[in-house]
């Protein structure tokens, strides 16, 4: 019969893999935008921008752009879903493992539906900023400080220069990891909170996933560490209640990949995971 904490360790690999699997999500509604955007600029002849050719891209690149923000909001909008319930689920599933009895936990679709809002918020800002650098591309093409293939490059990328999009990829990836790994980890406190209330000694225990080049030493030092629910845990001069809380700052959850995880006395001579090393689940995708 397996332990809660393998238990628990194979619900988190689960949660990292649906991770992986949104940021893939995104990536292809990206790479569906880079092959329309590339399509655009190809169509510009000669050497030189005409004033109508420089009309006809802006008007179908920010067309592209308002269609990517509109599908990787709802994309986003899926999967924060689907790491809200898993979440939700992990105490019930580890604490059926353990013969623990709780209560029903009830997550509120308001409190996700914020996460959601801020998610949206990101991706508009994203969106944003990458029509910004794109139409600065185009004008330069206007200008004739450009030649449309060096528009192009700039903005498409090649092997020599990652260009717009991969900046655009990078801050998407990140994005989609904080936003869902944030909402698994709300959920997962809320159901602890909400059991708490009727299962005596039932508490929260902060694990470290790790980061191969540069751990954060205060995370680190937090592995296995517990607490009540309703007290927060201190990270550096931080007060946070889980890992990933919209309180912190974002220095301290961009690349977070830490775990909040419930624990009990009934469990304690199980043993605890290494920080950094949960089974040894992979460590690249999981910074923290």
């Amino acid at each position: 019969m397996p332990t809660v904490n393998a238990e628990i360790k194979r619900l988190l690999r689960h949660k990292d893999q649906k991770i992986l699997d949104g940021q893939t999500a995104i990536g292809l509604i990206l790479a569906n935008l880079r092959k329309q955007v590339l399509a655009e600029l190809n169509t510009v002849s000669g050497e030189g921008y005409a004033v109508y050719q420089l009309q006809q891209n802006r008007a179908m690149l920010e067309r592209a752009m308002l269609e990517f923000e509109v599908l990787a909001s709802r994309e986003i909008g899926n999967q924060l879903g689907i790491a809200w319930n898993a979440g939700g689920d992990l105490l019930s599933q580890a604490a059926a493992v353990g013969e623990l009895r709780i209560g029903m936990t009830y997550l509120p679709q308001a409190q996700l539906q914020v996460l959601k809002d801020a998610s949206f918020y990101r991706i508009k800002s994203l969106s944003n900023a990458a029509w910004d650098k794109i139409n600065g591309e185009l004008v330069m093409g206007m200008l004739g400080q450009k030649t449309p293939q060096q528009v192009t490059q700039a903005i498409a990328g090649s092997l020599d220069s990652p260009g717009v999009f991969k900046s655009i990829e990078l801050r998407a990836e990140t994005i989609t990891k904080l936003e869902m790994g944030r909402a698994y980890s709300a959920a997962t406190h809320l159901s602890i909170k909400q059991a708490a209330a009727s299962v005596p000694g039932l508490q929260k225990e902060w694990w470290h996933a790790g980061h191969p080049k540069r751990p954060r030493i205060n995370h680190v030092r937090l592995h296995g560490q517990r607490k009540p629910v309703d007290q927060p845990f201190i990270v550096g001069s931080v007060i946070i209640d889980h890992p990933r809380d919209p309180k912190a700052p974002l220095s301290e959850v961009i690349g977070c990949g830490c775990d909040l995880v419930p624990w009990h006395p009934d469990w304690d001579k199980q043993s605890l995971p290494k920080p950094g090393l949960i089974d040894n689940r992979d460590i690249r995708s999981r910074p923290s």
